[in-house]
């Protein structure tokens, strides 16, 4: 009996070791994308103290991808940093009165940081341009940055299906972007800001 004890004592052992070398082990990164926005993304990780070696995209747990705002971790999951297109067209079609659809993505306008809001900015078929934000104008650089952090750190709290489920702010974008819209895709509730619709 005793022996089975000592046994039960030693796996235990190794599997605290064993989590506790992992926690605190570097992570291994792999990062493709603009070498300005890389060296930003790594200044906000070492700001951040997470401990990390970046090596070649076979041997590393995290393949991340800054140009098409995507992460891949060894574990096979792979997240999108944007909305599903469903939930997009959803969100127009709760917020404009015809039948709108985004057509394509937009990278006519001018944005402080168009690196990153190109893949939330949409022609749609009713002929307007739409900003579909996580964040308020601004601050979507950071934002992108803590949420890959969060990926990272295991944390996928903002994800569903390997999409954002966070909350959308809706812009309409012309001369100058115009918040119309809030929609909280948890709850499926549009607060609408503009009293315009169209």
């Amino acid at each position: 009996m005793r022996r089975n004890w000592n046994v039960i004592f030693i796996v235990l052992l190794i599997a605290v070791f064993a989590f506790f070398f992992n926690f605190n082990s570097a992570k291994k990164i792999y990062i493709k994308g603009d070498k300005y926005y890389v060296s930003k993304f790594l200044d906000f990780l070492n700001k951040n103290g997470l401990k990390y070696t970046l090596v070649d995209e076979e041997n590393a747990g995290f393949i991340i991808d800054l140009d098409n705002l995507e992460v891949v971790n060894n574990d096979g999951l792979e997240f999108n940093i944007r909305y599903s297109d469903e939930l997009i067209n959803k969100v127009l079609k709760k917020l404009f009165e015809d039948d709108c659809k985004y057509l394509i993505l937009n990278n006519n306008f001018y944005h402080e940081n168009a690196y990153f809001y190109k893949h939330f900015t949409f022609e749609t078929t009713c002929g307007i341009t739409v900003m579909v934000l996580p964040v308020e104008y601004g601050s979507l650089e950071m934002f992108v940055f803590r949420t890959i952090l969060n990926i990272i750190n295991r944390n996928y709290v903002s994800f569903e299906n390997g999409y954002l489920v966070t909350s959308m702010n809706l812009y309409k974008v012309s001369r100058e972007r115009k918040l119309i819209g809030i929609y909280d895709p948890i709850l499926d509730t549009m607060e609408i800001i503009a009293d315009e619709k169209n």
